[in-house]
């Protein structure tokens, strides 16, 4: 899913946890995190592609064609389990409930939206123990589009 869709729905959720705890900080939280966790695409950006921006490519977010790596440390269903253990306590309730409930949505929607990735795709663990190796992680149908980025280029695995 692109970012204004999680931004769409990061405000759901955030108008949701609003009007169950009244807190308008929760409430916040929960909708920074639920789009801000697409931040971790700027990693795998880099690794393909170097520092220089080029929006295109950027928009792309298919940046694993181009390194053979899928990094995306944010996209996890781990911080699920950190975020519900981080924020105990009822005083802390509004944040647990609105920020893993944005992290649950967000991870769920991609999920949905890029049906070609596996379940364990988000997991971090998951792409840890595969080396983040891209080819490993999303299966036998996918391929790296080595003309592609020697078109543009870039060659396969080489970082700027």
């Amino acid at each position: 899913m692109r970012t204004v869709g999680h931004i769409i729905t990061s405000a759901g959720v955030s108008a949701a946890s609003y009007m169950v705890y009244k807190s308008p900080k929760a409430a916040f939280a929960s909708f920074l995190v639920g789009f801000a966790m697409d931040l971790d695409h700027v990693v795998d950006y880099v690794r393909a592609h170097g520092w220089k921006l080029d929006w295109a490519r950027f928009s792309e977010a298919s940046h694993e064609k181009y390194s053979g790596k899928l990094y995306l440390p944010l996209h996890s269903y781990e911080l699920l389990a950190l975020f519900f253990f981080l924020f105990k306590g009822p005083s802390r309730q509004p944040y647990r409930v609105g920020i893993t409930l944005s992290v649950l949505t967000h991870l769920l929607l991609d999920q949905r939206c890029n049906p070609s990735r596996k379940a364990g795709t988000y997991f971090l663990a998951h792409r840890i123990r595969k080396r983040f190796n891209a080819h490993e992680i999303l299966g036998a149908g996918f391929l790296t589009d080595t003309r592609h980025s020697h078109r543009h280029g870039h060659r396969h695995g080489h970082r700027h």
